[in-house]
């Protein structure tokens, strides 16, 4: 496992694989912990630290939650790891192991380096300087109390690039020391020990325009910054830059030479030449490559194995550019002919075009061979050309071949199987299809941090626009955040850098939501489509079918993660089909179009469509829980949306999107009290970030219905799972929200939202009385909204159990609720609601359970409905029942049965407790060494569950079995982090099972329910 903090705070498992921090707070405290570098922190530091002055109600009971929840992030990453998290009298503690922390190992690698000299140590400062990924602590490095950590780092770090730098100098590796050395002499332009190498590295790499700038930058800001002159040393280096000086002659290097595809950081070519030989035409450029080493590599070698080779990607994502530099560096060491044909310029032909479809790309090819020689007239071009390349070692690259690539597809399979010495480098945005291709998909630049390949490549172009622009700590922040936002797209950045000009980087980052016609700029060099982004994305849109162009929009309806299933049903077109005679028309409905004469998506051809999509690089895929699933780049989206608001799409899509949650949900709960409960809460615990989408956008546009529907239905699942993330604000604002229907069915249902909002609001239980009792008045005196109300009744009732001056008429509610459902004939729903009020009659006020009236057996009930949860409760409250009588038999065998069925459930708050009352169990027979293996297993289903009880009562637990052992070190620490009220409502568990001797005397605090 290993915490990481240079660059955005972020856990990592034994694997390496990143385990997800999402929420700041626990960011901030696992920040303010690492920092701290194993050293006790109090509660109230931490506090401060992480809440400022922006506190919450009930600050101390906040941190224990959201320690609880990094402690079960910890143990997410591995087992064990939540031991890592100290708590000790004064206060919290991290104790990580120096390998543990990405800090740490920095530290030691460039320890280590010291200890080397030449090309070792070069090699191992550039690995230690691997793991920065960004500003140190990034969103909380302005804190004051990291200041001294991050400058500390920051130093560091600079003094880590200098040290490698000079060694790269040394062993002859100029090119790669100034790749190296000049970003950070960019953001710090006084710091000598980077201009050093820096100017040597440029020198002996044949720039000495660029050794005599740095130079200058240097000076200037020495006298304006620091009001001094370079160093003597600096000074007669510049000189003797000056004067080229035999004795800053470049080292030779004793690396092996490169062979075709490969390249030293020293030897590269340029990767574009114009004509600069027979038998080598590839277009240059002015502007440097940036990035993109592992993708040359890569294409490189399936260039080498294979004969054809497509790289594709979306419009913009740098596809051209990316095959010439191929191409320059896997020809460079051969006497391979390179030949680029650009097809940008053909039109596309219509499909019953009839003549030769291939010819023009036999013509083009001619003219860049420059075979102009006289055909006779029993020569074909194509002919003619296969003959010119049977006999040569050549690579042709084609380029832009999405608009013509049938004619594309047959010119290369004809080119290959004629001309075994050729090979073929194709750039398009979806492939040929041919058997040999091999396919790459070219991938955004990456955006992983402040010194990422994106940010890298913007800044450097934005430079070359404005060189007033600074890489000061705001400008690269901002550059970053406006790379994440244009998804790495190489094309996207030079419109932004060009806007540069009359923009700094903070504002042009204010205006991306103008993307598509904000990014634009005026060169002339380049094609029309690639001066705008939105000129970009019209190309792609333009070679899109209409069905295409249906799916496409309609995927923007959310920026969410699609499943394959649910695109079906909310992005197909259910429209009225063609009919002759009254009947459906098949031969209509195989052509897609509708009553108007528009062209209809149906649900069988999304799944062909969808892939067409992704072969064109318009959707791209990801994997999750070994399943396919599908997305679009922010900037795609954007365009789509455009589309989707342009078609009048969006309303009845986010509709239908909310209507199919609407229908899963109500579906659910409909089993999630029957025997398919486990798959069902499977179910919806994979669709929660759709299902609560649905209800963001049923909030936003007010539409009371389906908000309440949403909630309503997926209540009991966060209930019983206790994934009730926004559940309360989410009832509230369901409550709130307007409902204008007339419908008797959507009025009982705001109704009930409005009772289970008011009894589960942040608030002490006396103060949600009144508000409960007002709420139930709210339905109406029919027998269906009387039904309706019975339903939640009981579970309003529960806020008055608390309060001795309310608990008879809590009881009452109750009575009244569970008779009338009984003559309702809901007997499952009696029986559940007997087992919460009998619960809190047993754990609050130690009444006997009341069960049900007459014969009826709420246990069996249960059992025949297949109502595992509901059988949990009834089942919990039978073990507490025959352990207040000493049935200690009967209360194990139902303690065992209620903890397989909450495991097979899923049911990690639940099952937590159970497992608790397992270990107390062992602790009362002496078997300690089982009790400590079944709290362990509590605290992480805990942890995982964020359920601060359980911490609590885990610790509770924890102190009693150190006191037994004689750790009493060990059992005050645990009990002195208990709360008094912790400690009450522990002691209220614990005491049904052990004697007064067996619980320490600092837990014995217990209070009578107040009155």
């Amino acid at each position: 496992m290993r915490v990481e903090v240079l660059g955005p705070i972020q856990l990592r498992d034994d694997e390496a694989e990143v385990v997800d921090v999402p929420e700041r707070k626990v960011r901030a405290l696992l920040a303010a912990l690492i920092a701290a570098a194993g050293e006790t922190i109090s509660a109230e530091t931490l506090i401060d630290r992480v809440w400022g002055e922006d506190l919450p109600s009930n600050p101390s009971r906040v941190l224990q939650a959201k320690l609880s929840q990094l402690r079960s992030l910890l143990e997410q990453a591995a087992p064990g790891a939540k031991d890592m998290l100290v708590r000790s009298p004064g206060g919290y503690s991290l104790q990580v192991s120096a390998g543990a922390s990405d800090a740490a190992a920095f530290r030691e690698a460039v320890q280590t380096a010291s200890q080397l000299s030449g090309a070792q140590r070069a090699e191992h400062l550039k690995d230690a300087l691997g793991l920065w990924r960004g500003a140190a602590y990034a969103e909380f490095a302005d804190e004051l109390w990291l200041m001294p950590e991050v400058s500390q780092l920051q130093q560091e770090r600079l003094t880590a690039v200098e040290i490698a730098a000079e060694s790269l100098i040394e062993t002859g590796a100029a090119e790669e020391a100034v790749s190296l050395a000049a970003p950070y002499f960019a953001q710090h332009p006084t710091r000598e020990g980077l201009a050093a190498p820096l100017l040597l590295g440029y020198y002996r790499s044949r720039r000495q325009p660029e050794a005599l700038a740095a130079y200058e930058r240097l000076r200037a800001h020495l006298a304006d910054e620091l009001g001094v002159e370079p160093s003597a040393e600096l000074q007669d280096l510049h000189l003797k830059i000056l004067r080229q000086d035999p004795e800053l002659a470049p080292v030779v290097e004793t690396r092996a030479p490169a062979g075709p595809g490969t390249h030293s950081p020293d030897q590269v070519s340029p990767e574009g030449n114009g004509v600069t030989s027979a038998g080598r035409w590839l277009p240059s450029y002015a502007s440097a490559f940036f990035g993109r080493e592992q993708e040359l590599a890569e294409i490189q070698d399936l260039l080498s194995h294979h004969r054809l080779v497509t790289l594709l990607g979306i419009g913009g994502i740098g596809k051209t550019r990316l095959a010439v530099r191929t191409a320059a560096e896997f020809t460079e060491h051969t006497q391979t002919e390179v030949w680029f044909l650009d097809l940008s310029e053909l039109q596309p032909r219509p499909d019953d075009y009839i003549a030769c479809r291939v010819e023009r790309i036999y013509r083009i090819t001619a003219e860049t061979l420059q075979l102009t020689a006289h055909l006779s007239s029993n020569d074909s071009i194509a002919s003619r050309i296969q003959s010119a390349l049977q006999a040569r070692e050549a690579l042709l690259v084609l380029d832009n071949c999405e608009h013509v690539i049938d004619e594309v597809a047959t010119f290369t399979d004809e080119l290959l199987r004629s001309a075994q010495g050729v090979r073929v480098l194709a750039t398009s945005r979806e492939p040929m299809g041919l058997a040999e291709e091999q396919r790459f998909v070219v991938p955004q630049l990456q955006v992983n941090g402040e010194t990422s390949p994106a940010v890298e490549f913007f800044l450097t172009r934005a430079q070359a626009v404005n060189s007033a622009i600074a890489r000061d700590e705001q400008t690269v922040t901002a550059a970053s955040e406006l790379c994440r936002h244009l998804d790495g797209l190489p094309l996207a950045l030079e419109l932004a850098a060009a806007r540069t000009s009359v923009l700094s980087v903070p504002d042009l980052l204010d205006r991306i939501t103008d993307r598509l016609d904000l990014l634009a700029r005026p060169g002339r060099a380049a094609p029309r489509r690639q001066q705008t982004l939105r000129g970009m994305l019209d190309w792609s849109w333009s070679l899109l079918e209409a069905e295409e162009q249906a799916l496409l929009r309609r995927l923007a309806v959310h920026p969410v993660i699609w499943r394959l299933d649910v695109i079906e049903q909310v992005c197909a077109d259910s429209g009225q089909w063609p009919t002759l005679g009254g009947e459906s028309c098949p031969e209509a409905r195989e052509l897609n179009i509708s009553v108007d004469g528009q062209v209809l998506l149906s649900r069988r051809r999304v799944l062909p469509v969808l892939a067409n999509l992704v072969e064109r690089s318009l959707v791209s895929t990801i994997t999750v829980g070994g399943e396919t699933r599908y997305r679009l780049l922010e900037t795609v989206g954007t365009y789509a949306a455009e589309k989707l608001d342009d078609a009048g799409e969006r309303d009845p899509l986010a509709l239908k999107h909310i209507d199919y949650y609407r229908n899963l949900v109500d579906c659910a709960s409909l089993y999630l009290f029957g025997p398919q409960a486990r798959e069902w809460v499977v179910t919806i615990d994979e669709a929660r970030p759709q299902i609560a989408l649905a209800i963001t956008e049923a909030l936003r546009r007010q539409d009371g219905a389906s908000a309440v529907s949403l909630v309503l239905a997926t209540f009991w699942f966060r209930w019983m799972t206790g994934r009730a993330d926004a559940l309360l604000e989410e009832l509230s604002a369901a409550a709130a929200c307007p409902n204008p229907s007339e419908s008797p069915e959507e009025k009982r249902a705001h109704a009930q939202v409005t009772v289970l909002a008011r009894t589960v609001a942040d608030q002490p239980t006396r103060l949600k009385v009144e508000p409960v009792l007002e709420a139930l008045e709210s339905f109406g005196s029919d027998e269906q909204s009387q039904l309706a109300r019975m339903e939640v009744q009981w579970f309003g009732a529960t806020v008055m159990f608390g309060d001795a001056a309310h608990l008879e008429q809590g009881l009452e509610l109750f009575r009244e609720a569970i008779d009338y459902l009984i003559q309702a004939g809901d007997l499952r729903a009696a029986a559940f609601a007997s087992t919460q009020r009998d619960w809190f009659l047993l754990e609050v006020w130690a009444e006997p359970p009341q069960g049900l009236p007459g014969a009826l057996d709420v246990e069996q009930i249960l059992r025949d409905h297949g109502d595992s949860y509901g059988l949990t409760q009834a089942l919990g409250v039978q073990h507490l029942w025959a352990e207040t009588h000493g049935r200690r038999a009967e209360a194990r065998r139902l303690l065992d049965e209620v903890i397989d069925l909450c495991a097979d459930l899923q049911l990690d708050g639940e099952l937590s407790f159970w497992l608790i009352v397992e270990a107390v169990l062992a602790l009362r027979e002496d078997n300690d060494d089982a009790a400590e293996q079944l709290l362990a297993r509590s605290l992480r289903l805990a942890h995982r569950a964020a359920y601060v009880y359980c911490v609590t009562l885990h610790d509770a637990t924890a102190a009693i079995l150190a006191a037994k052992r004689g750790d009493a070190a060990r059992s005050n620490q645990l009990l002195d982090g208990l709360s008094p009220e912790d400690r009450d409502s522990s002691v209220r568990l614990l005491q049904r099972y052990l004697s007064p001797e067996q619980i320490p005397e600092e837990l014995r605090t217990v209070g009578a329910p107040s009155a």
